[in-house]
C-alpha cells in the first residue's frame, strides 16, 4: 500500500510507518502521521487527520506537523500532535498545548445573588459587578464573577432530565454528578446530574431613590447617626447592596424577631438558619452575638412540651433604630399598627421577594401532603388587635398583590375571631397560596422560603415532586388521546390495552369518555411523603435528577463565566455546571515483596494520596506557596522537605522552568491551584504500582537502574485546575486580541498569539509557571507514596531506594533549537500536545545523569496492558523535533466506555485474571479507563522503536492502581 484514503484525505506512504498529507491549499507545510496500518485505521476513525491538516495552517510551522502513533481527536489540535513553530515569525497556540473551554448559549439563565436570574449574554459589560450562585456541597453561596467570554458558533446539545429541566451546552461543558464534575460528552441517558430547582426572579435594575436620610434620625443622638454613616447605611439608597440585606432581615424580624433590653434586637430560628441571618447582619456592618441555646416549656391546647430555643441578638442601638426606620414595629406586634413598609411598592419584584421570602421562612408552613398526592396550600397567619386588624389586612393585601404580579394566585384573606388576650380583643388573619400544582410550582421556584433550610429543602422536593407528577399526568393524557384515536379508527379495546403499559381500566375510560378533567396519576405513583423519603437534598439545595435525553441542538454562539469560588461552578437553567505529565519512581523491592500485600497497599495509597475532582491536596497551600511554586518549581519542594536533591537531578529541566513568570498567571488560576497541591485529579490520571516484566536493552536498563521483577511506581497527573485555567484565560484573550489571525485559520480552536507579541510572551511565561506547578504536584504525590511504603513495608524509603527515574511533561510548548529545512537551525516553539519529549544522548537539555545514555521516556498503557520505559532515539530530532508518543491513545469516548463496560466487572476481571488491584472514586471512572478503551500500547511502542524516535528499554505491568 502506497496511499491511504480516509474521508477525503489522502496520505502518501513515505516509508514504513511514515505517512504524509501533502501540502495544499492554505497548508504552510505537509503533515505526517507515524503509524502502522492498523494504528492508522484507528487514527483515521475520528477527526484527527483533519485537525492535523488544519494545524499546518498556523503561521511559522516548520518541516511538518506530526501525529504520533497514539494520536486521536483533540480540541482543535490532535492529542498526540507535535508542531515546531518559529519563534520569530510564527506563533504560540494554547490549542496546540491543551486547554479547557466550556460554553453555554447566551439564552441560558444564570442564578445570581439575592434570588435573581438573568440570561448569560446579559452579563457582558457588568459581570464584574455581579455574583453568581455556587453550589459547593455544603451551601449555596454567592461568588464574584471574574471572567466572561463569548465565542464563535459551536455545536451544542440539549440535555433534558426526568423532571423536565433543560439546558443546552457544548460537549465539553461540565455538569455536576455524583462522581463530581463530568463533561457533557461523557454523560449518557440514565446518568444522574444535580439540579437546583429554585429559579428565582428575573433581574431588573432597581429604580434609584433614597430610602433613608439623616433627617429621618434628626431626633436621635448624633453619635447613633455617625454609627450609621460609618457603616454606609445612611443615606440608604434602593440600589445599595446593604439595602438588599436589610430587606431580608426586616422580613424575618416581622416573623421571628423581637426587642429586648436597651438596644437589643433578638432573632429566633434553628442554628443553621441563624448563621445566615447573622451573616446578613455583618454585611450591613453590625456585630451579632453568638448563638444562644435554652430549653423552654410550652403549653398548647392543654398539652405541655419542652423544646430547645436558639437565638442571637444585636446590642447596637443604631441597628435597632435602623430597623424601626425601615418599618419594624416598636411595640408588641399584635397591637402595633404596622403594615407593609411604605417603600415596598417602589421596588423591583426580586427586591420585594427578598422581603417576603424571609417573612415566609419565619411564618409560612412548609410543603406537606393534604391527600397523599396533593399538597396543602402554604399559609401565613397573624393575630392583630381589633384596632389594628385593618393594618394587618393591608399587609396581607399587599402580599397578595405582589404574588399576583408574579402569576401566583392566592385565596381570599380570611378573618377569624379569637379569644381575647389579657389586654385586647383580637382577630386572626390568614392568607394561603392556592394549591393548584402549577401555581405551587411558581411559588416554590420563584419566591419560596429564606432563612429556613428545612423549609427550603422541603420546597426543593416539592418542586421536583410536582414536576414529576405533571410529567406523569402528561404521559397519561397522551395515552388517553392515542387510545381514543385508535378506538375511533376501529381498533378493539383489548388490542388497544395491549399497546400500553398502563392499567386497562384507564384505557377503557379513555375510550368511552368516562373521565372529567385531566387524568390523575396512577396508584403506583408515590405520594408526596413517600417521595420525600426517597430523595435527598444536599445542604447546597441540589437534588439528583436523571438524564433522559441528550440531542444535537445545532450550532450557536456560546458564552461562559468564571467564578472566584474554589468550587468553580455556577447554577445555569437549574443545573449545577462548572465552569499532565508522568514520572516513575524506582524501588529495590521485588514482586515477591509485594505479593499478598496488594490490597493493603492499594487501600493505603488510596487513603493517603488525594484523588478525584475538586479540592484537597497533600499540602494545604497559601498564596505565598503558590507564588513560590510557580516561580521555583521543584526547588520549593526541596526547601520544604518534600524532595531530596537527587529528585531534581532526575527531572526534566531539573524541575524548574527559568522562563516562568508567576505574574502572568491569573489570580483565579492561582486560587484553583492553592488547595490542589499534591493531588491526582480524575479521568485518566492515576497512580500505579508496577513490576518490571521485560528488559529489552540491558545496558540502558542498567543505566536507568531497572531490572526484571523490580517494583516501580508510575504517577500520571498534571497541574490540575491551575494549568487548565492558564490555558483557558489566554485562549480567550488571544481570541479577542488577535482576531485577525484567527480569521485566517480553518479552525477557531487553533487560536494563536503571534511570536513576539505581548500575549505570546505572557502566555509562555504563565505556561512555564504551570509546568513548575505540575512538577511539584507530582513530587508531593511521590513524597506521599514514599511515606505509605514506609508504613506498609516497615522500612525507610532510603532503604527501599525509592528514587526518581524521571519526570517528563506531556502537554507543553517549549523554546528549543532544531534543525529545519536545508539544515538550518532555528529556535522553535515546539508544541507537544499529548506527546512527550524524547531527546537522544548528547542533547544539552538533558540532566547530567542521562546525558550519555539518552532521556528516559515513560509511556503509560491501560490497566490491563502495562506500560513502557523508552529512551530518546537517535532519529527523534530529525523526525519529530525530539518527540514520541505519550501513551496508548483512546479508542472510544468516555461515554461509549461507560456503555460498553461496567466498572465493578472491570475491577473483578483485572483482579481475578491479571492480579491487578484497582481502587477508584467511582465505578464509572474504572469503566472509562477499562483496558478495551485504549489502543494497543505494544503496537504504539513498536512503531516508536522501529522509527528510532523512542527505543524500547523495559516493559512494566500493573500490580495495583488508584484513580480519581
Amino acid at each position: 500500500m502506497t496511499t491511504y484514503d480516509a474521508d477525503g484525505i489522502t496520505l502518501e506512504k513515505v516509508r514504513d510507518y511514515v505517512w504524509e498529507i501533502p501540502q495544499e491549499g492554505g497548508m504552510n507545510r505537509p503533515a505526517r502521521v507515524l503509524a502502522s496500518e492498523d494504528l492508522l485505521d484507528e487514527i483515521s476513525d475520528d477527526k484527527t487527520l483533519q485537525q492535523l491538516k488544519n494545524a499546518t495552517h498556523l503561521p511559522g510551522v516548520r518541516k511538518y506537523a506530526v501525529c504520533m502513533p497514539d494520536g486521536h481527536q483533540g480540541y482543535g489540535f490532535p492529542v498526540g500532535g507535535v508542531a515546531g513553530i518559529d519563534t520569530e515569525n510564527g506563533c504560540i497556540s494554547p490549542g496546540a498545548v491543551g486547554y479547557d473551554i466550556n460554553c453555554l448559549p447566551g439564552g441560558t439563565e444564570v442564578r445570581l445573588s439575592f434570588g435573581r436570574r438573568t440570561e448569560l449574554r446579559n452579563l457582558e459589560g457588568r459581570f464584574e459587578e455581579e455574583q453568581a450562585m455556587v453550589a459547593d456541597g455544603d451551601d449555596l453561596v454567592p461568588s464574584d464573577i471574574r471572567l466572561f467570554t463569548q465565542s464563535e458558533e459551536k455545536p451544542v446539545y440539549e440535555v433534558e432530565t426526568a423532571t423536565g429541566h433543560r439546558i443546552e451546552a457544548t460537549g465539553d461543558h461540565p455538569f455536576r454528578t455524583p462522581e463530581g464534575m463530568t463533561e457533557l460528552d461523557d454523560l449518557s441517558t440514565g446518568d444522574e446530574v444535580r439540579v437546583q430547582p429554585f429559579e428565582g426572579i428575573d433581574h431588573e435594575e432597581p429604580s434609584e431613590f433614597t430610602v433613608l436620610t439623616k433627617e429621618d434620625f434628626e431626633d436621635e443622638n448624633p453619635q447613633l447617626v455617625r454609627v450609621l454613616e460609618d457603616r454606609d447605611v445612611l443615606p440608604l439608597s434602593s440600589t445599595d447592596d446593604e439595602f438588599n440585606h436589610l430587606l431580608k432581615i426586616l422580613g424575618f424580624f416581622l416573623g421571628d424577631g423581637s426587642y429586648g433590653g436597651p438596644g437589643q434586637v433578638w432573632f429566633y430560628a434553628e442554628p443553621e438558619d441563624l448563621k445566615a441571618v447573622r451573616s446578613d447582619v455583618r454585611e450591613v456592618g453590625f456585630k451579632p452575638s453568638k448563638i444562644y441555646e435554652r430549653d423552654r416549656s410550652h403549653e398548647v391546647n392543654g398539652n405541655e412540651f419542652e423544646r430547645t430555643e436558639y437565638s442571637f441578638k444585636t446590642t447596637s442601638k443604631a441597628f435597632r433604630r435602623l430597623l424601626v426606620a425601615l418599618g419594624a414595629p416598636e411595640g408588641p406586634k399584635v397591637e402595633s399598627g404596622y403594615s407593609s413598609p411604605e417603600f415596598l411598592d417602589r421596588l423591583t419584584d426580586w427586591q420585594r421577594a427578598l422581603f417576603y421570602s424571609a417573612y415566609f421562612g419565619a411564618e409560612m408552613n412548609e410543603p406537606s401532603a393534604q391527600h397523599d398526592k396533593n399538597l396543602y396550600c402554604p399559609k401565613v397567619s397573624q393575630t392583630r388587635t381589633v384596632g389594628t386588624a385593618e393594618d394587618g389586612f393591608q399587609f396581607y393585601d399587599d402580599m397578595r398583590e405582589f404574588l399576583g404580579s408574579l402569576g401566583i394566585e392566592t385565596n381570599e384573606i380570611e378573618r377569624f375571631e379569637t379569644d381575647s388576650n389579657s389586654k385586647h380583643d383580637t382577630v386572626r388573619l390568614r392568607l394561603g397560596v392556592k394549591n393548584d400544582s402549577k401555581n405551587l410550582l411558581r411559588f416554590f421556584s420563584q419566591v419560596g422560603y429564606r432563612y429556613n433550610q428545612k423549609k427550603r429543602r422541603r420546597s426543593v422536593k416539592a418542586i421536583q415532586y410536582l414536576r414529576t407528577k405533571e410529567r406523569e399526568i402528561e404521559r397519561r393524557e397522551e395515552i388517553a388521546s392515542e387510545a381514543q384515536t385508535l378506538a375511533d379508527g376501529g381498533s378493539e379495546p383489548g388490542d388497544i390495552k395491549a399497546e400500553y403499559d398502563i392499567n386497562g381500566r384507564f384505557v377503557e375510560r379513555s375510550i368511552w369518555g368516562g373521565r372529567d378533567g385531566r387524568p390523575r396519576p396512577g396508584k403506583a405513583f408515590p405520594g408526596f411523603e413517600e417521595y420525600c423519603e426517597q430523595v435527598e437534598v444536599g445542604d447546597d439545595l441540589a437534588i439528583p435528577d436523571e438524564v433522559v435525553a441528550i440531542d444535537p441542538a445545532g450550532r450557536k454562539e456560546v458564552y461562559d463565566i468564571g467564578v472566584s469560588h474554589e468550587a468553580h461552578n455556577f447554577v445555569a437553567n437549574g443545573f449545577v455546571v462548572s465552569n499532565c505529565g508522568v514520572r516513575m519512581m524506582k524501588t529495590n523491592l521485588t514482586y515477591d515483596d509485594v505479593q499478598g500485600r496488594e490490597e493493603e497497599l492499594v487501600d493505603a495509597l488510596f487513603a493517603n494520596v488525594p484523588s478525584g475532582l475538586g479540592g484537597g491536596g497533600v499540602h494545604e497551600g497559601t498564596a505565598d506557596d503558590v507564588e513560590a511554586i510557580l516561580d521555583r518549581g521543584m526547588e520549593w519542594a526541596l526547601e520544604n522537605g518534600y524532595a531530596v536533591p537527587e529528585d531534581l537531578e532526575h527531572c526534566e529541566d531539573e524541575g524548574v522552568r527559568p522562563d516562568s513568570d508567576p505574574s502572568r498567571v491569573s489570580q483565579k488560576a492561582k486560587d484553583r491551584g492553592k488547595n490542589q497541591i499534591g493531588s491526582l485529579g480524575s479521568g485518566n490520571h492515576f497512580l500505579e504500582v508496577q513490576r518490571v516484566t521485560d528488559v529489552y536493552r540491558d545496558d540502558v536498563a542498567a543505566e536507568f537502574g531497572l531490572s526484571e521483577d523490580q517494583i516501580v511506581v508510575l504517577i500520571h497527573c498534571g497541574s490540575r485546575g491551575l494549568g487548565h485555567q492558564v490555558c483557558t484565560d489566554y485562549l480567550r484573550e488571544i481570541e479577542q486580541t488577535h482576531a485577525g489571525l484567527l480569521q485566517q485559520l480553518p479552525d477557531k480552536e487553533l487560536a494563536a498569539a503571534p511570536a513576539g507579541s505581548q500575549l505570546a510572551e505572557d502566555y509562555y511565561g504563565a505556561m512555564c509557571a504551570a509546568i513548575n506547578f505540575a512538577w511539584v504536584n507530582r513530587q508531593l504525590i511521590m513524597h506521599q507514596v514514599r511515606q505509605v511504603f514506609e508504613k506498609v513495608f516497615d522500612r525507610s524509603h532510603t532503604e527501599m531506594e525509592m528514587d526518581l527515574l524521571y519526570d517528563v511533561a506531556h502537554n507543553i510548548a517549549k523554546k528549543e533549537t532544531h534543525e529545519v529545512e536545508d539544515g538550518e537551525e532555528r529556535e522553535l516553539f515546539v508544541h507537544r500536545k499529548g506527546a512527550t519529549r524524547a531527546f537522544p544522548a548528547g542533547r544539552p537539555e538533558l540532566p547530567p545523569a542521562y546525558s550519555d545514555v539518552g532521556q528516559p521516556i515513560i509511556i503509560p498503557g491501560s490497566m490491563g496492558a502495562g506500560s513502557y520505559v523508552l529512551r530518546g532515539g537517535e532519529q527523534s530530532l530529525s523526525e519529530t523535533f525530539g518527540s514520541t508518543a505519550h501513551g496508548a491513545g483512546r479508542l472510544m469516548s468516555r461515554t461509549q466506555a461507560k456503555q460498553e463496560f461496567w466498572g465493578g466487572d472491570v475491577q473483578d476481571d483485572l483482579r481475578e485474571q491479571d492480579h491487578v488491584y484497582v481502587k477508584a472514586q467511582s465505578g464509572a471512572t474504572v469503566a472509562e479507563e477499562a483496558p478495551g478503551v485504549y489502543k494497543d500500547v505494544d503496537e504504539v511502542v513498536r512503531v516508536s522503536d522501529a522509527l528510532g524516535i523512542g527505543d524500547r528499554v523495559a516493559r512494566t505491568f500493573p500490580v495495583c492502581n488508584i484513580k480519581g
